[in-house]
């Protein structure tokens, strides 16, 4: 009896799908956005010149209790453009950034960034447990927003990243099991014999 039940579950096991069998792994940053398009909204509710800090406060985005969210000094805001003393004056920046960074300590920003990523591993469920051929799929999405404060009025708001990801990842060992690379060289495992 016990030699049937062994035989029914390997038989189960084979004949539905041993891919289900195959490792996944999830990042994801804690945050109260659940999508690319609903932190998109959330900063698209953001208007420069009228939004205050206590108004950002009400989206969500204070830096005190909002993970993942980071208040930036002025001198950060200088690196996000990628500006110097020396030659901040010959660039032309967006409308409100330039009086922004010139207003020194009373200038500061908040920088979300967001990242979901979901990795599963598919194909040959006996060529990945062997190590012959690895095929992992990444699918998710990553928002940045960046928002330039002076004093309490928000001047300034960015937001980029990808709504969509997806990647593909294959490893191919020829000989699986039996080798290691060790120094940029295959070695057999045979040869540790």
């Amino acid at each position: 009896m016990k030699i049937v039940s062994a035989i029914l579950l390997v038989s189960l096991m084979w004949t539905t799908s041993c891919k289900t069998l195959l490792p996944g792994d999830e990042h994801r940053a804690i945050s109260s956005w659940q999508s690319y398009q609903h932190a998109e909204n959330t900063f698209n509710q953001i208007q420069p010149g009228t939004t205050t800090s206590s108004e950002l406060q009400v989206l969500g985005l204070n830096f005190r209790e909002t993970p993942n969210l980071k208040k930036l000094t002025y001198l950060d805001l200088m690196a996000r453009f990628n500006l110097d003393d020396s030659v901040f004056s010959d660039i032309k920046l967006p409308k409100g950034v330039q009086e922004a960074l010139n207003k020194h300590h009373h200038c500061s920003g908040l920088e979300l960034n967001l990242k979901s990523h979901y990795n599963k591993r598919i194909g040959s469920f006996w060529k990945d447990v062997l190590g012959f051929q690895q095929v992992t799929k990444t699918h998710g999405w990553e928002f940045t927003g960046l928002i330039v404060i002076v004093d309490d009025i928000v001047v300034y708001v960015l937001t980029s990243g990808s709504p969509k990801i997806e990647n593909i990842r294959t490893d191919k060992k020829p000989l699986g099991p039996f080798q290691r690379i060790s120094g940029g060289d295959i070695i057999s495992i045979a040869e540790d014999l």
